[in-house]
Protein backbone atom coordinates (compact mmCIF):
# COMPACT_ATOMS: atom_id res chain seq x y z
CA UNK A 1 0.00 0.00 0.00
CA UNK A 2 0.95 3.85 -0.99
CA UNK A 3 1.42 5.93 1.68
CA UNK A 4 1.81 9.51 0.37
CA UNK A 5 5.18 10.51 0.02
CA UNK A 6 6.72 13.30 2.43
CA UNK A 7 4.74 13.78 5.57
CA UNK A 8 1.68 11.36 7.07
CA UNK A 9 -1.69 13.13 7.41
CA UNK A 10 -2.42 13.12 10.51
CA UNK A 11 -4.35 9.74 11.99
CA UNK A 12 -4.15 11.05 15.65
CA UNK A 13 -6.51 10.45 18.70
CA UNK A 14 -6.34 12.52 21.65
CA UNK A 15 -7.65 14.67 24.16
CA UNK A 16 -7.42 17.94 25.30
CA UNK A 17 -7.98 18.72 29.59
CA UNK A 18 -7.72 21.93 31.02
CA UNK A 19 -7.20 21.60 34.44
CA UNK A 20 -10.43 22.43 36.56
CA UNK A 21 -10.72 25.73 38.73
CA UNK A 22 -10.69 25.23 42.40
CA UNK A 23 -13.56 26.94 44.33
CA UNK A 24 -13.04 28.87 47.03
CA UNK A 25 -15.99 27.00 49.27
CA UNK A 26 -14.66 23.75 48.07
CA UNK A 27 -14.31 20.41 50.82
CA UNK A 28 -11.05 19.94 51.13
CA UNK A 29 -11.01 15.86 53.01
CA UNK A 30 -7.79 14.77 55.07
CA UNK A 31 -6.76 11.31 54.03
CA UNK A 32 -3.82 11.09 56.72
CA UNK A 33 -4.88 9.60 60.25
CA UNK A 34 -2.92 10.92 62.91
CA UNK A 35 -1.21 8.55 64.69
CA UNK A 36 0.79 10.62 67.57
CA UNK A 37 -0.73 13.55 69.44
CA UNK A 38 1.69 15.73 69.06
CA UNK A 39 1.55 15.68 65.09
CA UNK A 40 -0.58 17.36 62.70
CA UNK A 41 -1.53 16.90 58.97
CA UNK A 42 -0.55 20.11 56.98
CA UNK A 43 -2.64 19.77 53.73
CA UNK A 44 -1.42 21.56 50.55
CA UNK A 45 -3.96 21.69 47.35
CA UNK A 46 -3.33 23.35 44.40
CA UNK A 47 -5.24 25.52 42.27
CA UNK A 48 -6.32 24.83 39.52
CA UNK A 49 -6.69 21.02 40.26
CA UNK A 50 -3.72 19.34 38.79
CA UNK A 51 -0.53 17.39 39.90
CA UNK A 52 2.70 18.67 41.01
CA UNK A 53 6.07 18.67 43.04
CA UNK A 54 5.13 19.84 46.72
CA UNK A 55 8.08 20.85 49.15
CA UNK A 56 7.68 21.88 52.92
CA UNK A 57 10.43 24.00 54.42
CA UNK A 58 10.74 25.04 57.74
CA UNK A 59 11.08 28.01 59.23
CA UNK A 60 14.92 28.85 58.12
CA UNK A 61 14.02 27.46 54.67
CA UNK A 62 15.50 23.90 55.07
CA UNK A 63 13.15 21.30 53.20
CA UNK A 64 11.89 18.91 55.57
CA UNK A 65 9.35 17.41 52.95
CA UNK A 66 8.82 16.63 49.48
CA UNK A 67 5.70 14.99 48.39
CA UNK A 68 3.63 14.54 44.64
CA UNK A 69 0.71 16.44 44.80
CA UNK A 70 -1.73 13.22 43.59
CA UNK A 71 -4.35 13.99 40.52
CA UNK A 72 -6.71 15.86 43.19
CA UNK A 73 -4.12 18.28 43.42
CA UNK A 74 -3.74 17.30 46.73
CA UNK A 75 -0.26 16.43 49.01
CA UNK A 76 -0.32 15.47 52.75
CA UNK A 77 2.29 15.96 55.64
CA UNK A 78 2.62 15.02 58.91
CA UNK A 79 4.32 17.05 60.73
CA UNK A 80 5.07 18.82 64.41
CA UNK A 81 2.35 20.86 66.09
CA UNK A 82 2.75 24.04 66.78
CA UNK A 83 4.85 25.09 64.39
CA UNK A 84 4.25 27.39 60.76
CA UNK A 85 5.30 25.99 57.77
CA UNK A 86 6.56 27.30 54.72
CA UNK A 87 5.66 25.48 51.40
CA UNK A 88 6.11 25.37 47.18
CA UNK A 89 4.24 24.14 44.49
CA UNK A 90 5.56 23.59 40.99
CA UNK A 91 3.95 21.94 37.72
CA UNK A 92 4.92 21.44 34.13
CA UNK A 93 3.69 24.26 32.50
CA UNK A 94 3.23 26.44 35.74
CA UNK A 95 4.65 29.01 37.41
CA UNK A 96 5.64 28.07 40.54
CA UNK A 97 3.91 29.23 43.46
CA UNK A 98 4.83 29.67 47.65
CA UNK A 99 2.52 30.24 50.62
CA UNK A 100 2.84 30.27 54.35
CA UNK A 101 1.00 27.87 56.79
CA UNK A 102 -0.57 29.16 60.24
CA UNK A 103 0.29 27.36 63.41
CA UNK A 104 -0.05 23.51 62.81
CA UNK A 105 -2.89 22.16 65.28
CA UNK A 106 -4.51 18.88 64.06
CA UNK A 107 -5.25 19.69 60.49
CA UNK A 108 -4.07 23.44 58.78
CA UNK A 109 -4.63 23.62 54.91
CA UNK A 110 -2.94 25.62 52.80
CA UNK A 111 -4.20 26.47 48.92
CA UNK A 112 -1.14 27.45 46.11
CA UNK A 113 -2.71 29.12 43.23
CA UNK A 114 -0.30 28.47 40.45
CA UNK A 115 -0.70 30.38 37.20
CA UNK A 116 -0.82 28.76 33.74
CA UNK A 117 2.32 29.36 31.80
CA UNK A 118 2.64 27.04 29.20
CA UNK A 119 0.32 23.89 27.69
CA UNK A 120 1.60 20.33 28.12
CA UNK A 121 2.14 17.60 25.35
CA UNK A 122 1.87 14.08 26.22
CA UNK A 123 2.50 11.58 23.34
CA UNK A 124 2.28 7.84 23.52
CA UNK A 125 2.95 4.55 21.66
CA UNK A 126 5.49 6.24 19.56
CA UNK A 127 8.39 3.86 18.09
CA UNK A 128 11.04 3.94 20.25
CA UNK A 129 13.78 6.78 19.40
CA UNK A 130 11.05 8.77 17.33
CA UNK A 131 11.78 12.20 17.08
CA UNK A 132 9.40 14.86 17.94
CA UNK A 133 9.83 18.39 16.02
CA UNK A 134 7.65 21.66 17.39
CA UNK A 135 7.69 24.15 14.60
CA UNK A 136 10.57 22.20 12.42
CA UNK A 137 13.03 22.44 15.30
CA UNK A 138 13.33 19.06 17.46
CA UNK A 139 12.43 18.53 21.08
CA UNK A 140 12.75 15.37 22.17
CA UNK A 141 13.34 11.54 21.07
CA UNK A 142 10.40 8.80 22.64
CA UNK A 143 11.99 6.31 25.33
CA UNK A 144 11.59 2.66 25.13
CA UNK A 145 8.18 2.71 25.52
CA UNK A 146 7.10 5.26 22.98
CA UNK A 147 6.43 8.16 25.52
CA UNK A 148 7.04 12.08 25.33
CA UNK A 149 6.38 14.88 27.33
CA UNK A 150 6.84 18.89 25.72
CA UNK A 151 6.06 20.77 29.18
CA UNK A 152 6.67 24.16 27.84
CA UNK A 153 4.71 24.63 24.80
CA UNK A 154 3.77 28.34 24.36
CA UNK A 155 0.20 29.36 23.37
CA UNK A 156 -0.86 29.90 20.03
CA UNK A 157 -0.83 27.46 17.26
CA UNK A 158 2.59 25.03 16.75
CA UNK A 159 3.29 22.21 13.97
CA UNK A 160 4.15 18.86 15.39
CA UNK A 161 6.40 16.47 13.50
CA UNK A 162 7.08 12.64 14.44
CA UNK A 163 9.91 11.50 12.27
CA UNK A 164 11.83 7.52 12.45
CA UNK A 165 13.84 5.91 10.03
CA UNK A 166 11.32 2.88 9.66
CA UNK A 167 7.97 5.19 10.35
CA UNK A 168 6.42 7.62 7.30
CA UNK A 169 6.95 10.51 8.69
CA UNK A 170 4.25 12.28 10.78
CA UNK A 171 2.58 15.71 10.94
CA UNK A 172 -0.44 17.53 12.24
CA UNK A 173 -1.44 21.32 13.10
CA UNK A 174 -2.07 21.83 16.97
CA UNK A 175 -4.58 24.67 16.93
CA UNK A 176 -4.65 26.94 19.51
CA UNK A 177 -3.89 25.97 22.82
CA UNK A 178 -4.49 27.91 25.50
CA UNK A 179 -2.14 27.89 28.87
CA UNK A 180 -3.14 25.08 30.76
CA UNK A 181 -3.53 22.98 28.52
CA UNK A 182 -2.82 19.02 29.06
CA UNK A 183 -3.05 16.99 25.57
CA UNK A 184 -2.83 13.79 25.47
CA UNK A 185 -2.29 12.51 22.22
CA UNK A 186 -1.62 9.40 20.41
CA UNK A 187 0.06 9.12 16.88
CA UNK A 188 -1.19 6.18 14.94
CA UNK A 189 2.36 5.90 12.35
CA UNK A 190 2.79 3.82 9.56
CA UNK A 191 5.62 1.50 9.47
CA UNK A 192 6.80 1.90 5.40
CA UNK A 193 9.81 1.39 3.26
CA UNK A 194 10.94 4.88 2.34
CA UNK A 195 11.95 4.60 -1.60
CA UNK A 196 13.43 7.16 -3.55
CA UNK A 197 14.10 6.00 -7.09
CA UNK A 198 16.62 7.91 -9.19
CA UNK A 199 15.54 7.71 -13.21
CA UNK A 200 14.52 10.06 -15.83
CA UNK A 201 11.89 13.01 -15.57
CA UNK A 202 8.29 11.82 -15.91
CA UNK A 203 9.07 7.88 -15.38
CA UNK A 204 6.25 6.19 -14.06
CA UNK A 205 6.86 3.71 -10.92
CA UNK A 206 4.53 0.78 -10.11
CA UNK A 207 5.08 -1.83 -7.23
CA UNK A 208 3.51 -5.32 -7.54
CA UNK A 209 1.74 -3.56 -10.81
CA UNK A 210 -0.33 -0.44 -8.95
CA UNK A 211 1.25 3.15 -9.99
CA UNK A 212 2.41 4.55 -7.13
CA UNK A 213 4.62 7.22 -8.09
CA UNK A 214 5.96 9.66 -10.86
CA UNK A 215 9.36 10.86 -11.24
CA UNK A 216 9.88 14.24 -11.06
CA UNK A 217 12.22 16.81 -13.02
CA UNK A 218 14.98 16.59 -10.61
CA UNK A 219 15.42 13.10 -11.65
CA UNK A 220 14.11 11.51 -7.99
CA UNK A 221 10.87 10.50 -6.39
CA UNK A 222 9.92 9.45 -3.36
CA UNK A 223 7.77 6.72 -2.41
CA UNK A 224 6.40 6.03 0.78
CA UNK A 225 5.22 2.11 0.76
CA UNK A 226 3.04 0.55 3.84
CA UNK A 227 5.20 -2.56 4.97
CA UNK A 228 4.71 -4.16 8.37
CA UNK A 229 7.74 -6.18 7.50
CA UNK A 230 10.44 -7.22 5.32
CA UNK A 231 8.62 -9.02 2.06
CA UNK A 232 9.51 -9.31 -1.52
CA UNK A 233 8.08 -6.69 -4.25
CA UNK A 234 8.15 -6.20 -8.59
CA UNK A 235 9.35 -2.62 -9.05
CA UNK A 236 8.59 -1.01 -12.66
CA UNK A 237 9.83 1.55 -13.95
CA UNK A 238 8.36 3.29 -17.56
CA UNK A 239 8.26 5.92 -20.03
CA UNK A 240 7.67 6.20 -23.28
CA UNK A 241 10.29 5.68 -25.50
CA UNK A 242 12.81 3.37 -23.06
CA UNK A 243 12.68 -0.44 -22.09
CA UNK A 244 10.39 -1.06 -19.47
CA UNK A 245 12.96 -1.49 -16.13
CA UNK A 246 11.35 -4.19 -13.82
CA UNK A 247 13.61 -5.40 -10.31
CA UNK A 248 12.03 -7.83 -7.98
CA UNK A 249 13.68 -6.36 -4.92
CA UNK A 250 13.53 -6.85 -1.32
CA UNK A 251 11.81 -4.24 0.76
CA UNK A 252 12.86 -3.53 3.90
CA UNK A 253 11.36 -1.04 6.10
CA UNK A 254 13.18 2.15 6.03
CA UNK A 255 15.14 4.96 3.67
CA UNK A 256 16.56 3.10 0.52
CA UNK A 257 17.72 4.64 -2.66
CA UNK A 258 17.07 2.78 -6.31
CA UNK A 259 19.20 4.00 -8.96
CA UNK A 260 16.99 3.15 -12.45
CA UNK A 261 18.91 3.44 -15.90
CA UNK A 262 16.28 3.63 -18.38
CA UNK A 263 17.44 2.53 -21.72
CA UNK A 264 15.38 4.04 -24.95
CA UNK A 265 14.20 1.41 -27.40
CA UNK A 266 16.31 1.10 -30.25
CA UNK A 267 15.20 2.41 -33.92
CA UNK A 268 15.50 -0.73 -36.09
CA UNK A 269 14.98 0.53 -39.17
CA UNK A 270 17.51 3.13 -41.01
CA UNK A 271 16.81 6.66 -42.85
CA UNK A 272 17.76 7.63 -46.65
CA UNK A 273 17.29 10.79 -47.80
CA UNK A 274 18.46 12.55 -50.47
CA UNK A 275 16.66 16.18 -49.50
CA UNK A 276 14.15 16.57 -52.05
CA UNK A 277 12.18 18.16 -48.52
CA UNK A 278 12.51 17.78 -45.04
CA UNK A 279 9.87 15.47 -44.32
CA UNK A 280 12.09 13.21 -42.77
CA UNK A 281 13.80 15.59 -40.28
CA UNK A 282 13.13 17.50 -36.77
CA UNK A 283 14.63 20.14 -38.43
CA UNK A 284 15.54 24.06 -37.25
CA UNK A 285 13.85 27.34 -38.73
CA UNK A 286 17.66 27.68 -39.91
CA UNK A 287 17.96 24.74 -42.02
CA UNK A 288 16.97 25.49 -46.06
CA UNK A 289 16.35 22.80 -49.32
CA UNK A 290 18.52 24.19 -51.88
CA UNK A 291 18.15 23.99 -55.85
CA UNK A 292 22.18 23.38 -57.34
CA UNK A 293 21.30 22.50 -61.41
CA UNK A 294 23.55 20.05 -63.35
CA UNK A 295 25.60 20.52 -66.59
CA UNK A 296 22.85 18.66 -67.77
CA UNK A 297 20.05 20.84 -66.56
CA UNK A 298 18.81 18.70 -64.18
CA UNK A 299 17.63 20.04 -60.65
CA UNK A 300 19.75 18.74 -57.72
CA UNK A 301 18.47 19.73 -54.12
CA UNK A 302 20.60 19.44 -51.34
CA UNK A 303 20.47 20.51 -47.29
CA UNK A 304 21.90 23.83 -46.53
CA UNK A 305 23.04 23.68 -42.82
CA UNK A 306 23.26 26.96 -40.87
CA UNK A 307 22.24 28.14 -37.37
CA UNK A 308 23.35 26.91 -33.96
CA UNK A 309 20.18 24.69 -33.42
CA UNK A 310 20.72 20.74 -33.86
CA UNK A 311 19.02 19.19 -36.79
CA UNK A 312 18.05 15.41 -36.55
CA UNK A 313 16.00 12.60 -38.47
CA UNK A 314 12.37 12.25 -36.74
CA UNK A 315 12.02 9.13 -34.84
CA UNK A 316 15.57 7.85 -34.81
CA UNK A 317 17.67 6.31 -32.13
CA UNK A 318 20.22 3.72 -32.15
CA UNK A 319 23.10 1.95 -30.63
CA UNK A 320 25.57 1.43 -33.13
CA UNK A 321 25.13 2.53 -36.43
CA UNK A 322 27.05 3.51 -39.51
CA UNK A 323 26.59 6.98 -40.85
CA UNK A 324 27.56 8.80 -44.22
CA UNK A 325 27.08 11.80 -45.96
CA UNK A 326 27.98 13.82 -49.04
CA UNK A 327 29.70 17.22 -47.50
CA UNK A 328 30.10 20.86 -49.16
CA UNK A 329 32.57 23.19 -47.30
CA UNK A 330 29.99 26.41 -48.47
CA UNK A 331 31.70 29.40 -46.95
CA UNK A 332 35.41 26.82 -45.85
CA UNK A 333 34.76 27.35 -41.97
CA UNK A 334 33.77 23.88 -41.41
CA UNK A 335 31.20 21.71 -40.75
CA UNK A 336 29.82 20.39 -37.06
CA UNK A 337 27.56 16.94 -36.44
CA UNK A 338 26.12 14.88 -33.28
CA UNK A 339 26.46 11.80 -32.52
CA UNK A 340 23.98 9.44 -29.88
CA UNK A 341 22.15 13.38 -29.69
CA UNK A 342 19.70 11.42 -27.13
CA UNK A 343 15.42 13.01 -27.09
CA UNK A 344 16.85 15.82 -24.79
CA UNK A 345 18.80 17.02 -27.69
CA UNK A 346 21.06 18.43 -24.89
CA UNK A 347 23.52 14.96 -24.52
CA UNK A 348 25.87 13.93 -27.62
CA UNK A 349 29.48 13.86 -29.13
CA UNK A 350 29.64 16.67 -30.78
CA UNK A 351 32.59 16.62 -33.85
CA UNK A 352 33.66 19.65 -35.72
CA UNK A 353 35.84 19.97 -38.95
CA UNK A 354 38.29 23.53 -39.44
CA UNK A 355 37.44 23.95 -42.59
CA UNK A 356 40.09 26.27 -44.88
CA UNK A 357 38.70 29.61 -43.82
CA UNK A 358 38.35 28.65 -40.05
CA UNK A 359 40.96 30.32 -37.66
CA UNK A 360 42.31 26.47 -36.95
CA UNK A 361 42.18 25.06 -40.28
CA UNK A 362 42.05 21.79 -40.88
CA UNK A 363 41.92 20.37 -37.70
CA UNK A 364 39.11 18.02 -36.72
CA UNK A 365 37.83 18.17 -33.21
CA UNK A 366 35.99 16.05 -30.27
CA UNK A 367 33.68 17.50 -27.94
CA UNK A 368 30.99 15.79 -25.44
CA UNK A 369 27.83 18.02 -24.74
CA UNK A 370 26.53 17.18 -21.39
CA UNK A 371 23.29 19.49 -20.50
CA UNK A 372 24.06 21.88 -23.36
CA UNK A 373 27.49 22.15 -22.01
CA UNK A 374 30.22 21.88 -24.65
CA UNK A 375 33.70 20.47 -23.32
CA UNK A 376 36.10 19.50 -25.82
CA UNK A 377 37.84 16.19 -24.91
CA UNK A 378 41.08 15.39 -26.90
CA UNK A 379 43.66 16.99 -28.90
CA UNK A 380 42.75 17.69 -32.45
CA UNK A 381 43.71 15.61 -35.26
CA UNK A 382 45.20 17.55 -38.05
CA UNK A 383 43.03 16.62 -40.96
CA UNK A 384 45.14 15.44 -44.25
CA UNK A 385 42.17 16.03 -46.75
CA UNK A 386 42.91 18.68 -49.86
CA UNK A 387 39.44 20.50 -47.75
CA UNK A 388 38.59 23.45 -50.48
CA UNK A 389 35.15 24.98 -50.96
CA UNK A 390 34.94 23.53 -54.76
CA UNK A 391 35.05 20.17 -53.94
CA UNK A 392 32.93 17.53 -51.87
CA UNK A 393 34.14 15.22 -49.82
CA UNK A 394 32.07 11.41 -48.25
CA UNK A 395 31.94 11.41 -44.52
CA UNK A 396 31.75 8.02 -42.91
CA UNK A 397 31.03 7.33 -39.17
CA UNK A 398 31.26 4.24 -37.67
CA UNK A 399 29.86 3.85 -33.76
CA UNK A 400 30.42 0.46 -32.06
CA UNK A 401 30.35 0.62 -28.21
CA UNK A 402 31.79 3.26 -27.01
CA UNK A 403 34.44 3.91 -29.80
CA UNK A 404 33.81 6.28 -32.59
CA UNK A 405 35.58 5.83 -36.00
CA UNK A 406 35.90 8.85 -39.16
CA UNK A 407 36.93 8.95 -42.71
CA UNK A 408 36.78 11.20 -44.84
CA UNK A 409 36.98 10.74 -49.05
CA UNK A 410 37.67 13.27 -51.98
CA UNK A 411 35.34 12.61 -54.09
CA UNK A 412 37.53 14.66 -56.74
CA UNK A 413 40.26 12.71 -56.48
CA UNK A 414 39.05 9.73 -54.51
CA UNK A 415 41.88 9.75 -51.50
CA UNK A 416 40.45 8.40 -48.06
CA UNK A 417 41.95 10.07 -45.16
CA UNK A 418 41.49 9.03 -41.42
CA UNK A 419 39.96 11.96 -39.40
CA UNK A 420 40.39 9.73 -36.19
CA UNK A 421 39.14 7.13 -33.57
CA UNK A 422 37.44 8.46 -30.40
CA UNK A 423 37.31 6.12 -27.39
CA UNK A 424 35.06 7.80 -24.42
CA UNK A 425 36.30 6.61 -21.41
CA UNK A 426 35.03 8.93 -18.91
CA UNK A 427 32.82 8.01 -16.05
CA UNK A 428 29.67 8.81 -17.70
CA UNK A 429 30.18 6.77 -21.35
CA UNK A 430 27.09 4.67 -20.43
CA UNK A 431 24.90 7.77 -20.82
CA UNK A 432 25.80 8.23 -23.92
CA UNK A 433 25.27 4.25 -25.44
CA UNK A 434 21.54 5.36 -27.56
CA UNK A 435 21.18 8.02 -29.79
CA UNK A 436 20.24 9.22 -33.24
CA UNK A 437 22.41 11.66 -35.65
CA UNK A 438 22.06 15.41 -36.11
CA UNK A 439 23.77 18.25 -37.66
CA UNK A 440 24.32 21.80 -36.63
CA UNK A 441 26.98 25.15 -37.21
CA UNK A 442 29.22 25.07 -34.39
CA UNK A 443 31.10 28.24 -35.27
CA UNK A 444 29.28 30.40 -37.08
CA UNK A 445 29.87 28.22 -40.21
CA UNK A 446 27.16 27.44 -43.26
CA UNK A 447 27.47 23.86 -45.11
CA UNK A 448 25.64 21.66 -47.81
CA UNK A 449 24.68 17.91 -46.72
CA UNK A 450 23.29 15.51 -49.65
CA UNK A 451 23.05 11.57 -49.96
CA UNK A 452 22.43 11.37 -45.95
CA UNK A 453 22.31 7.21 -44.64
CA UNK A 454 21.78 5.91 -41.59
CA UNK A 455 21.86 2.47 -41.00
CA UNK A 456 22.17 0.47 -37.86
CA UNK A 457 24.51 -2.22 -37.58
CA UNK A 458 23.27 -5.35 -35.50
CA UNK A 459 19.30 -5.70 -34.23
CA UNK A 460 18.69 -3.39 -31.19
CA UNK A 461 19.98 -5.11 -28.12
CA UNK A 462 17.13 -4.97 -25.46
CA UNK A 463 19.53 -4.20 -22.46
CA UNK A 464 16.72 -1.74 -20.69
CA UNK A 465 15.04 -4.06 -18.03
CA UNK A 466 15.79 -6.24 -15.40
CA UNK A 467 13.73 -9.15 -14.94
CA UNK A 468 14.10 -11.62 -11.92
CA UNK A 469 11.30 -14.47 -11.41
Amino acid sequence: MLIASGMALAQRDYEVVKPRERSATEKVVVRTVIKQPTEGVLVIVLDPIIPGKVVVENAAGTAIGEAEADETGQAEFTLPRGKAYRVKASAPGFTPAAGQSKILQATETVRLRLTAQFATLKLKNLPPSAQVLIDDQPRATADQSGAVTLADLAPGKHALAIRHPEYSDYRDDLESLNAGDQISYRAKMVKVAKLTLQALPGAAVSIDGERVGQVQADGKVTINYELAQASEHMIAVELLGYETWTRREQLTPGARTIPVKLEPIATSAGVSDVFDDLSLWAAPADWKIRDDRTPNGKINKKLVVSGEQLGAPKGTIYRDFQASFTLWLADGKGAAWAVRLDKSGKNYYLFYLAGPNSATPKKFYTYLVRDGQVTQVNTPTPVLADLNQKDNYQIEVTVQGFTITHLIISNATGEKNDLGVYTDITDTKTNYLYGTFGFRSFKGESFVIDDFTLQPTKEPEKTGSTNQK
